[in-house]
Formats: C-alpha cells, structure tokens, sequence
C-alpha cells in the first residue's frame, strides 16, 4: 500500500546521504542535428561522468512518441562516452510535438541503516502548444508520471501513481532565472505554479511502498520511485 512514509523520510534525510542520492534519471533534447535526447543519471539534467548507468543496464527502457505515434514505441539507447561524460543516447525522428520517456531501477541501495529498493521514471515533453501538451501530456505505460495541464498564464502538474492521484507529495520545479518552488500535491494530487520566465523547466518527485521484500540477494525496507520531467514554458498561444 502507498504511504507517506513521514517517520521513515525524516530519519532519511538527517542521514549522511551518499553519492548517489542526489541522482536522479533526466531525459534532455538536443535538436541539432535532427534531434537526438540523451538519458542522463546525475543531480542535474546535465551530462556527468555516468558512473552509476552501469546499475541501468538489462532494466531501463525508453519510449517514443509523436502526435503520428501515440502509442509508445521502444526505442534502442546507445552508450555514449566522450571526454570522461558518459550517456546513453536515443537517435530521433524530425520534428515536434514529442515526448520521450524512460525508466529503470536502480537496485537496492543503503541510505544509512535503510535498504531501499530505487525505481527511475524520467520524461522530456518538447510540444510547444496547447494541442501537443494534451495529445503527450500522460504517459500511461509509466507508472509514476507527472502530467502538466496549461491554463491562461498557469500551469497545472498532476501527480499520478499507477492513474491514481498522489497527495501530499512535494514536487520540486526549477526554471529560468534562479526560479524554484516546492509544493505539495492537494487532495486530486496537484500543484499549480505561473512561470516566470521563458525557458526550460523541471520537475522531480517521487512516492514510496513500505512493501519490504528482497531483490536478488539484498533484503529492503521500503520502494522508492523517483519521477522526473523536463519541458519548455510557457507554451505558444
């Protein structure tokens, strides 16, 4: 059952946390070149030296889709290394809207004395109109997902695990401009924010299972799904 878990994350995050930690799956679009989008596991939607990709290997999976593809096709990644930065690259039909969508699980990690079963989502919509957003907007072959709406000058994210709203989660949203908030989801799972600034946002969360249980040879205490999401705001008229 899907809980807040408030006791276990507090203990969470007064421990040393280590590296890894602060990593999270981005999926980021390049379109030079007729496009290509990269699946990157650092702190930030930017390539590093990709050490802990290895853990991906045998579990990620990455979808395409397009307005003339909706429904999601597996696509293959190609392991790319170039002056130490390491990441796995997707070769991408021209043209937009589309939205590409990754997941993988980690595998068991320590965080202090808690074992914790880790499981990525990670998405970057690239529509730039109201019409794109609604036809990509939900990823439902994800099962944590994080689904923008647009209305006037705001900007609506639902927070959705397995197509069911999550309360009570804080999503992280960073943009343009040095912009950030934290707000927790209501209770149809939420958050509303007005972008203030053209630009590049993100947006991060996660939920958790107190479903303890073993993965290969390694005991955990809880599950962990982390979800990112990477999109250009605001969209055109």
């Amino acid at each position: 059952m899907l809980r807040s878990l408030p006791i276990i994350c507090l203990l969470l995050a007064f421990c040393p946390l280590p590296h890894a930690s602060a990593h999270y799956l981005w999926v980021t679009i390049d379109d030079q070149g007729g496009g290509t989008a990269r699946i990157i596991f650092e702190e930030a939607p930017s390539a590093g030296d990709g050490h802990y990709l290895d853990h991906f290997a045998g579990t990620s999976k990455t979808w395409f889709r397009s307005l003339e593809q909706i429904e999601p096709r597996l696509v293959q990644t190609s392991d790319i290394r170039r002056e130490n930065r390491r990441w796995l690259e997707v070769k991408l039909p021209a043209g937009k809207p589309r939205s590409v969508d990754c997941y993988g699980t980690f595998g068991v990690y320590s965080y202090g004395e808690t074992k914790v079963l880790l499981h990525y989502y990670a998405r970057h919509l690239d529509v730039r109109t109201h019409d794109g957003l609604h036809e990509l907007g939900r990823a439902e072959h994800m099962d944590l997902d994080i689904v923008p709406h647009d209305s006037g000058g705001e900007v609506e994210v639902t927070v959705l695990w397995k197509g069911k709203a999550v309360t009570e989660r804080i999503v992280y949203i960073r943009g343009p401009k040095q912009f950030r908030k934290n707000v927790k989801t209501d209770e149809k799972g939420r958050v509303q924010f007005t972008p203030a600034a053209a630009g590049r946002y993100t947006f991060r969360t996660s939920v958790e299972e107190a479903t303890p249980d073993r993965e290969g040879d390694e005991d955990y205490a809880l599950i962990r799904h982390n979800c990112t999401l990477i999109m250009e705001l605001p969209l055109e008229k």
